[in-house]
């Protein structure tokens, strides 16, 4: 993603791939001539009537049932971020005046035209990140979008003055001619509901705003930490986290364990293993980990995927929760303690090493403090962090004494828990925060490493303990499935003669969860989780030639690509206006020279939605 991006992947002689690129041409002219004949209901044009701009949109849940009723509303930050490499926008946020809100949700509004790679957005309050964002990928015509995210958990800085600054690296020139125009709008609500937010939030960040930069780390080139001293009253805390892999770690779940890198003497795979785990830890001891969900950018695989429909968590990369109730009775000591991120990979020799560079990442330390007392304590905690256990398989084939193929799996599973008694002025409650994850990846490279097959799934469960000590603990899970395949088509000469890609995805993100934030932020709205089911598949055609200003020229998915999307959309859960809700929708698009989106459905309940199919058993059974 950006120009720094690892392209996904280079190039290779390969002959199966002309028969898929056939295959794939029959059935889009297929698809097109099916949904241009009507026989689908089709919601309408994504097409602005007013600017002509091409809308690019996530498939998402609303927020609310009627974004009407503000109490008030004010534009936060506006620029047209061009040639911005280095060149945060800066501006200052002010609560608004006389205006009597609880629930907070900001509107970006992006335009584009031209050409230009996706690009990371990363929006800060002070020295503390709120929104982590890619572009939609901008095409000659121009794009636009809306997407809203609810930041009520940030109360405490939404409060008072705040200097807003937000890092968008854009390239700018003849070449590159996309700019992103963005708009951020605070939409402020008064919810008649219990509202407890936290009382302060500590950055876990390079601390730069003074110096009007983004204050994100990297690592592992970086470090990433920072000493916190908690108020002696800390009744709860919760420390949110936001990773994502850039450059050459923007396809992590792809690479291979370090001995395998060269396997075919060249640099068709990467190394540092497609495990990735995302840690948090206490004066040097794990506190938490994330198994992150391998998002796909705008630009990743073949820009003719994703538009008009983006993908998962596109415009709005997750965060990642952890309860560090359980250490408060050390945390309120009145002593300063260490609170470092750290980003791993599988390692055959050491169980965890580093990663390639580019995991970007910063956290927020979320503290809701005891009112009515002077000095939380708390039993030793009972920690149990066993390493985690892994189990690697490789298979390489030789024809005429070179490597032919390469077939990998690597499985891996974890668990960690935390408990302690922790007694406020309130009395003692019991905090527990644990974690069990699996993983398997499986990858099968052939034509030197060029052309690939991939199934992955990570899943996993969290437990923490509710605001209500009658209660039970409440429990989170999580299911990642992802299939990929891809088959280069290269010229002898690249320079003159297109290169092509004929490539697959298919991944799903299934989840039952209530945000820890927003439990103890709104506890009578989020006492219920959300059900979250969404499947998304898509094949594509990519064509480019190894130039400079042609495979500019390629990046722009109306120029170099097609494509068709389609996506399964199903929610049922919390909206911050109180009520519970449930909803569907089932999109699907045929991305190229002129996108169009053909079909639209919605549903006022939630839906089926299929399971991903693993493309590594199906290519390999043929």
């Amino acid at each position: 993603m950006g120009s720094s991006s690892r392209p996904c992947f280079l190039e290779c002689p390969s002959k199966n791939p002309l028969m898929m690129l056939f295959v794939f041409l029959i059935f889009v002219g297929l698809l097109h001539e099916t949904f241009g004949k009507g026989e689908v209901w089709i919601r309408g044009s994504n097409e602005s009537e007013t600017t002509g701009l091409l809308e690019v949109f996530q498939v998402e849940a609303p927020l609310r049932k009627s974004y009407d009723g503000t109490s008030c509303k004010q534009v936060i930050m506006q620029h047209d971020f061009t040639a911005s490499y280095g060149s945060p926008y800066v501006g200052l946020y002010s609560p608004p005046i006389g205006c009597k809100f609880t629930t907070v949700i900001f509107n970006m509004s992006i335009t584009s035209a031209g050409i230009n790679y996706d690009r990371l957005g990363l929006l800060f309050l002070g020295d503390i990140e709120v929104w982590r964002t890619t572009t939609g990928m901008p095409v000659r015509t121009g794009i636009f979008y809306n997407f809203l995210k609810d930041v009520t958990v940030f109360n405490a800085l939404l409060r008072t003055e705040q200097k807003v600054i937000m890092q968008l690296d854009n390239i700018y020139n003849d070449v590159f001619t996309g700019n992103f125009n963005v708009t951020v709008t605070a939409l402020y609500y008064d919810d008649d509901e219990t509202f407890t937010p936290a009382d302060t939030i500590l950055p876990i960040s390079a601390k730069l705003s003074s110096a009007n930069q983004s204050s994100v780390l990297s690592l592992p080139d970086g470090n990433a930490s920072v000493s916190a001293t908690f108020p002696r009253n800390v009744e709860r805390a919760v420390v949110s986290i936001l990773a994502s892999g850039n450059g050459a770690e923007e396809f992590w779940f792809t690479n291979v364990p370090t001995e395998y890198e060269k396997t075919f003497n060249n640099s068709a795979i990467y190394g540092y293993s497609p495990f990735r785990e995302v840690q948090l830890l206490i004066d040097g001891k794990l506190a938490g980990a994330s198994w992150p969900f391998p998002t796909v950018f705008t630009g990743g695989i073949s820009p003719g995927l994703w538009v008009p429909i983006v993908g998962v968590d596109t415009y709005d990369l997750p965060n990642f929760e952890i309860d560090i109730g359980p250490w408060l009775g050390l945390l309120c000591d009145g002593k300063s303690h260490t609170f470092e991120l750290k980003v791993v990979g599988y390692d055959s020799k050491t169980t965890l090493g580093t990663v390639g560079s580019n995991w970007w990442v910063s956290g927020s330390i979320f503290l809701w403090l005891d009112g009515a007392g002077d000095q939380t304590t708390g039993s030793a905690i009972q920690s149990s962090t066993p390493a985690p256990k892994f189990d690697f398989t490789p298979i390489v084939t030789i024809s005429s004494g070179l490597n032919s193929t390469l077939w990998v799996k690597l499985t891996a599973e974890r668990t960690l828990s935390h408990t302690s008694t922790i007694t406020t002025s309130s009395g003692s409650q019991t905090l527990t925060w644990s974690q069990s994850l699996g993983y398997v990846n499986i990858q099968n490279f052939t034509a030197k490493g060029y052309n690939e097959t991939l199934y992955q799934l990570a899943s996993g469960a969290s437990t923490f303990s509710s605001l209500d000590d009658d209660k039970s603990e409440i429990k989170n899970s999580f299911s990642y499935p992802l299939s990929f395949a891809q088959d280069y088509v290269i010229p002898v000469d690249p320079t003159s003669i297109n290169s092509t890609l004929v490539a697959e995805l298919d991944r799903s993100k299934l989840s039952y969860s209530i945000s820890i934030l927003s439990h103890l932020t709104s506890p009578t709205i989020f006492q219920s989780p959300a059900l979250l089911a969404t499947r998304q598949n898509g094949s594509c055609v990519y064509f480019w030639n190894n130039t400079y200003y042609q495979f500019a020229g390629a990046i722009d998915p109306a120029d170099g690509t097609i494509g068709a999307t389609e996506q399964w959309f199903s929610f049922m859960g919390p909206l911050t206006s109180g009520e519970l809700d449930a909803c569907g929708r089932h999109v699907k698009a045929v991305d190229g020279y002129e996108p169009v989106l053909v079909l639209d459905e919605t549903f006022e309940k939630e839906i089926e939605v299929p399971e991903t199919v693993s493309l590594v058993a199906e290519k390999e059974g043929l």
